[in-house]
C-alpha cells in the first residue's frame, strides 16, 4: 500500500464552488445543548456552496479566563432547556438532500479563538475514565497562539494545536429534542480528531435538506478524550464545502484524508463500536473493489482500530486505512 489513490483529494479537489455565505455565531445562530429536529433551519445553501461560520465555545460561549470550578452550576442553571453544554451553530438547510443521501462536507478552513480550556468535571457529573481518583473536577485555561499554532501547559509542556469541530451532524431519523453529548449514526459528538482542515465527512442522511450543525470546537486533543474534554474552544473562523451525493445510503459516517479512509463507530460499549467501524470499513472497501472476505483480511493486516472517545455515554471507535492503490 502506498499514499496514492485513485480518489482525489478530499478538500482540494477541483469541484465548482457554489455561491459563498455567511453564518457568525450569535443569538439567533445558535442553540445550547440540544439537537432538536424541529429547530427551523438559520440558513439555506445549495450542493457546492460553501459556509464561512463562526461557533462559540461551552454554555453559550460564557467560560472565560476568570471561571472557576464554583462557576459551572450557575452556567448551566442559566440554559434551563439545555441537555448538554456545547454551543451548536446551524441547522442549515441544504437544498436537495433528501433521506437515503449523503451528505458531503469538505473542511476547508479552521481557526480557533485565543482562549481555551480543559475541564476534568467533579462527580457525580465525570465520565472520565480515571473520574474515581479525580472527583473534585478542575479547569485549567489555556492561552492558544495563532502565529506559532501552540500552547503551553502549566508553562512547562509545549502543546502543538490541531484544531477540528468535535461536532458535525445531521438532524437524526428519531423525532424530538435530544442531547449534544451522546454521538450516533447522524454524527453529532463524534470528536474524530482526524477532522482538520483538508479532511472530507460524509453523514447520512435522515431528512429533508439534511439539517448540518456543528459545534464543539477543539484546539487539540488526543484519542479517546479521556479526561472528558479536550482544549475547549470556540472558532473564529470555519469554511465548508457541502455537496450531496443521492441515494449513497450509509449506515454510518465517514471521514477522508488525502491518504487515508476513516470508518466511524459507535456503541455502549468499545466492542460494539469497534465491531460497528470494522463492519463499515469492509463494507466501504468492497465499494471499491475488493470482495468482503479480502476487505475483512485487508483490516486485519493494514488497519487501525484507534478509540475516538470513551467518555460521552455511548463510545466511539474509528478505523483509519491507508487509501488503495491499485496494481497495474
Amino acid at each position: 500500500m502506498t499514499r496514492r489513490s485513485a480518489c482525489p483529494a478530499p478538500a482540494d479537489s477541483p469541484e465548482p464552488v457554489g455561491r459563498l455565505h455567511e453564518l457568525p455565531a450569535g443569538p439567533d445562530t445558535v442553540r445550547v445543548g440540544v439537537i432538536d429536529t424541529a429547530a427551523p433551519p438559520v440558513l439555506t445553501v445549495d450542493p457546492g456552496d460553501e459556509v464561512a461560520l463562526s461557533t462559540w465555545g461551552h454554555w453559550g460561549n460564557r467560560v472565560t479566563p476568570a471561571t472557576v470550578m464554583e462557576d459551572f452550576p450557575a452556567l448551566r442553571a442559566s440554559f434551563p432547556d439545555a441537555l448538554g453544554p456545547h454551543s451548536l451553530t446551524g441547522p442549515i438547510h441544504v437544498r436537495g438532500a433528501r433521506p437515503g443521501d449523503t451528505l458531503v462536507v469538505d473542511v476547508l478552513a479552521l481557526a480557533p479563538a485565543a482562549h481555551g480550556f480543559n475541564l476534568v468535571v467533579a462527580q457525580p457529573r465525570g465520565r472520565g475514565v480515571l473520574r474515581d481518583r479525580f472527583p473534585a473536577g478542575t479547569i485549567r485555561h489555556f492561552e492558544l497562539d495563532r502565529d506559532s499554532m501552540t500552547t503551553t501547559l502549566g508553562g512547562k509542556v509545549s502543546v502543538p494545536l490541531k484544531p477540528f469541530l468535535g461536532i458535525m451532524g445531521v438532524a437524526p431519523a428519531e423525532d424530538g429534542a435530544r442531547s449534544t453529548v451522546e454521538p450516533g449514526p447522524f454524527g453529532g459528538n463524534m470528536d474524530l480528531s482526524e477532522l482538520v482542515v483538508g479532511s472530507r465527512l460524509r453523514l447520512p442522511v435522515f431528512r429533508d435538506g439534511a439539517g448540518f450543525y456543528c459545534g464543539d470546537g477543539h484546539a487539540v486533543q488526543g484519542d479517546g478524550e479521556v479526561n472528558q474534554t479536550a482544549i475547549e474552544t470556540g472558532m473564529d473562523h470555519v469554511r465548508l464545502r457541502f455537496t450531496v451525493e443521492p441515494g449513497a445510503r450509509l449506515r454510518t459516517p465517514r471521514a477522508e484524508t488525502e491518504t487515508h479512509f476513516i470508518s466511524l463507530g459507535f456503541g455502549t460499549t468499545l466492542e460494539d463500536a469497534a465491531q460497528d467501524a470494522v463492519d463499515d470499513l469492509v463494507t466501504w472497501l468492497s465499494e471499491e473493489g475488493l470482495d468482503p472476505e479480502e476487505a475483512y483480511s485487508l483490516c486485519s493486516i493494514a488497519a487501525d482500530v484507534r478509540v475516538t472517545q470513551m467518555v460521552n455515554n455511548i463510545v466511539g471507535v474509528h478505523a483509519v486505512i491507508e487509501k488503495l492503490t491499485r496494481r497495474p
